[in-house]
C-alpha cells in the first residue's frame, strides 16, 4: 500500500512539474513578442548603451528560462550546470560587476566547466550526443 501511495505522489508531481513547465515555457514565448517589438522600433543607429543592455538582459533573462524549462523536463547534472552558468554569465553581463566580482563570476564559470569535465560520468548514448548538439 505505502509503495502504491508513492507511485501515485511521484506521478502527480511529475505531470504537475510538467504543466509548470508547459506554463513557463508558454510565457517565455509571449515575453518574447514584446522584447523583440520594443527593439525593432529604435532604429539601430539609434541605440543607446543602455538600451542594449536592457535588451540583453531580457533575452538572456529567457533563455535562462528555457534552460530551466530544459532542466525539468530532463532531470540531468548537466542541465543543472547549463542553468547555473548562465545565470552567472548574465549577472557579469548585464550588471556590470566591479573586478571582484567579475572575477568571482569566472572562477564560478571555471568551477562549473570543471564540474562538467572531470565529474560527470559520460554517456554512450548516441541520443544523449544528438540531442546536446540541438
Amino acid at each position: 500500500m505505502k509503495r502504491k501511495l508513492n507511485e501515485i505522489i511521484y506521478t502527480v508531481s511529475r505531470y504537475t512539474e510538467i504543466l509548470l513547465s508547459a506554463v513557463i515555457l508558454l510565457v517565455i514565448v509571449i515575453l518574447i513578442i514584446p522584447m523583440v517589438h520594443n527593439f525593432i522600433t529604435i532604429p539601430l543607429l539609434e541605440i543607446t548603451a543602455e538600451q542594449f543592455t536592457a535588451f540583453l538582459g531580457d533575452a538572456l533573462t529567457l533563455l535562462i528560462g528555457v534552460e530551466f524549462v530544459k532542466m525539468l523536463a530532463k532531470h540531468t547534472a548537466e542541465n543543472l550546470l547549463e542553468v547555473l552558468m548562465f545565470a552567472i554569465a548574465r549577472q557579469m553581463v548585464v550588471e556590470h560587476l566591479n573586478m571582484t566580482e567579475t572575477l568571482i563570476g569566472v572562477v564560478a564559470i571555471a568551477v562549473i566547466f570543471s564540474i562538467r569535465k572531470f565529474l560527470l560520468l559520460k554517456t554512450s548514448d548516441s541520443a544523449e550526443k544528438m540531442y546536446d548538439k540541438l
